[in-house]
């Protein structure tokens, strides 16, 4: 079989997974927990310089649904909320403080006031969950209609390159690329029914929450 089939038909391996590897991404970011992607295209104005966020502060993250951006500089704090907040308007920010110990003595703490942004996921209300739903959907059709056309353009040229290959040869390419399409399709569709099954879980959380809460009122009223 020709040099060239085969390397066609990696390259198109290649594409179908650098596809894939983009919708997974473009869903992360539609935040229901806190996904560490979705801050790495955030950039702060510091000193009038733009910097990666993880460049000018820490992040810690104590549990699935948000995150902690310490600052290298108490100063930076403004810069780094306004950047947040233009990357993801969505997410629920609150400064806080904490009280560390930096004394190397045991026998003599010397507390220190740690200041930082909580960053919280915003809960899948109603609302939300017909955004999120439709914007997974919408990212859906664009990887389908992406992949679709990348594997037509290959498929061009790999009949081509078949031309005047045996018929056995010409089956093994087909099977092959039938069984390729198969994998990275199945890969994708997995990976929007994850986000749609994360979605559903969020939104479930939020009408459990939702009803506790009417329970307590109405038990509050009949006291």
């Amino acid at each position: 079989m020709k040099r060239e089939i085969i390397k066609e038909f990696d390259m198109l391996g290649d594409a179908l997974s650098t596809l894939n590897a983009q919708f997974a991404y473009r869903l992360m970011n539609l935040c229901v927990k806190a996904e560490p992607v979705s801050l790495l295209s955030i950039e702060a104005m510091i000193e009038g310089e733009p910097q990666k966020l993880e460049a000018c502060s820490q992040i810690g993250q104590e549990d699935e649904f948000s995150f902690q951006v310490y600052p290298n500089y108490d100063g930076d704090i403004p810069a780094l909320a306004q950047a947040i907040f233009m990357d993801h308007p969505e997410f629920k920010q609150e400064m806080k403080t904490m009280q560390v110990d930096i004394s190397t003595d045991e026998n003599n703490p010397d507390m220190h006031d740690v200041h930082y942004i909580n960053v919280t996921m915003p809960e899948v209300d109603d609302d939300r969950y017909d955004v999120l739903k439709n914007g997974a959907k919408t990212f859906y059709e664009e990887n389908k209609a992406q992949m679709e056309a990348v594997s037509a353009e290959y498929d061009a040229k790999l009949a081509k390159l078949t031309e005047g290959e045996s018929d056995e040869d010409i089956k093994k390419v087909k099977e092959a690329r039938e069984k390729q399409t198969k994998t990275w399709y199945e890969q994708r569709d997995k990976i929007y029914n994850e986000k749609l099954k994360e979605i559903e879980e969020g939104h479930m959380k939020w009408l459990t929450k939702q009803g506790e809460e009417r329970l307590k009122r109405l038990g509050s009223t009949n006291q």
